[in-house]
């Protein structure tokens, strides 16, 4: 018997089992997704949606993360909206572009996902800074 199994048996049916927080990495894709889509039916192009929703997504996954976890959380947040941008775009099928028009197009597409890039860099580094700095209050 494993000790899951063996804690689940010991443990009183009258209390209900803890669910597990969502994971932020959960947090860090379904977020600036949100953004995007609402930005794409409100708008033709991606705009306030996916800034707000990549820096709240940043925010959160920042606050979430373990001091092991953050090194991969420092360098989530271009990547993602990167990723959400592109698909934002290729799904909306605004574009018509193939081939070279598509390079060009992607290019573009960064240019003006930098804001959005840019501002759920600085806030994940923003949250991380002020962890560190209360942590270290704590301990001295």
């Amino acid at each position: 018997m494993t000790v899951q199994r063996a804690e689940r048996a010991v443990r009183n049916p009258a209390v209900p089992a803890r669910r597990a927080a969502p994971s932020g990495a959960w947090l860090a894709w379904c977020l600036p997704v949100a953004g995007a889509a609402a930005d794409e039916l409100a708008a033709s192009a991606l705009g306030w949606g996916l800034t707000v929703s990549a820096v709240l997504a940043a925010a959160l996954s920042g606050a979430r993360c373990s001091r092991a976890g953050a090194w991969w959380v420092v360098p989530a947040p271009p990547l993602v909206v990167a990723v959400v941008t592109v698909a934002a775009e290729l799904v909306s099928g605004g574009t018509g572009h193939h081939g070279k028009g598509l390079s060009t197009a992607a290019v573009h597409w960064a240019v003006d996902a930098f804001p959005a890039m840019a501002a759920a860099e600085a806030t994940v580094l923003a949250v991380l800074t002020v962890r560190a700095l209360r942590a270290r209050r704590r301990r001295g």
